[in-house]
């Protein structure tokens, strides 16, 4: 597709812009077509279109209450125990409609994991923490390689492998969070969702979470939602920026913090509100 001059304008597909290099051949991930989320007669996002490119890192940012979140949810259809949700609109995941009758959302959701904003680990010890939802899901590979390799990914072994057995709940908070990051990891995802992973983190372990999730993207496709621009401009490969149920604009992290093409970017990423 061609690229818009005008990513905020209702009813048209918004695609980052081509800046000439190899992410212009860039498969995508997630396609959304004149998204419409309502909670009962509140509308939270408005005609939403745009693509998401696999093996990267978008970055959702918006004052608080803009749909950020509310999106991010759609994409695995965790927002579906919600009474009184629903949704016009097509999302794609690998060119599948996630919504279609035939599509079980307990599959979309072992394809796209999740990650909260509070570490949520669960009552159990490091090992189970990591073991438990495969086992659940019939995983019939090696368990234990499984635990490694997905502890190692979240940066994590080296601190934890000589107390597997040790309670969840004996970790840091930066801990906790890289072992749901594990966690999730375990499930073979293609993607991952990161709602505000470090909101509840001191700096050191934000760091060692940005590390992690810059890392994490040569295997997975990330979608953060973040109300850090720093981290956004860090970390993210696009942002887009959500205000009140629209997707003003959706472009290269760089563009968007250098050089914006909406004036009310320019206005949030410049402090003037939010």
């Amino acid at each position: 597709m061609t690229e818009n001059s005008n990513p905020g304008k209702m009813g048209v597909t918004v695609q980052p812009a081509n800046s000439g290099d190899a992410d212009e051949n860039l498969e995508v991930v997630f396609a959304c077509e004149d998204v419409n989320i309502f909670y009962d007669q509140f509308q939270a996002i408005d005609s939403l279109n745009m693509n998401i490119n696999k093996h990267r890192i978008t970055a959702l940012i918006g004052p608080s209450g803009c749909g950020k979140s509310t999106f991010l949810r759609t994409l695995n259809r965790m927002n579906d125990f919600i009474p009184d949700w629903r949704i016009k609109g097509r999302i794609t995941l690998e060119g599948e409609d996630i919504y279609a009758p035939r599509v079980d959302p307990v599959e979309t959701r072992l394809r796209v994991g999740m990650v909260f904003q509070q570490p949520n680990p669960f009552p159990k010890s490091i090992y189970e923490n990591i073991a438990l939802g495969p086992r659940l899901n019939g995983y019939t590979g090696e368990l234990d390689a499984l635990v490694e390799d997905s502890l190692k990914r979240a940066y994590l072994w080296d601190e934890v492998k000589d107390k597997l057995e040790e309670s969840a709940y004996s970790l840091s908070g930066g801990q906790q969070q890289r072992l749901c990051i594990a966690r999730a990891i375990a499930m073979l995802p293609e993607v991952l969702l990161m709602d505000e992973p470090t909101a509840s983190l001191d700096p050191i372990s934000t760091r060692k979470i940005e590390e992690l999730i810059t890392e994490l993207k040569k295997n997975y496709t990330i979608i953060i939602v973040t109300h850090n621009m720093q981290q956004a401009a860090r970390i993210g490969d696009y942002t887009a920026l959500f205000y009140q149920g629209k997707l003003i604009e959706y472009d290269r992290t760089f563009k968007i913090f250098t050089n914006p093409g909406e004036k009310l970017t320019e206005d949030y990423i410049t402090g003037r509100f939010g």
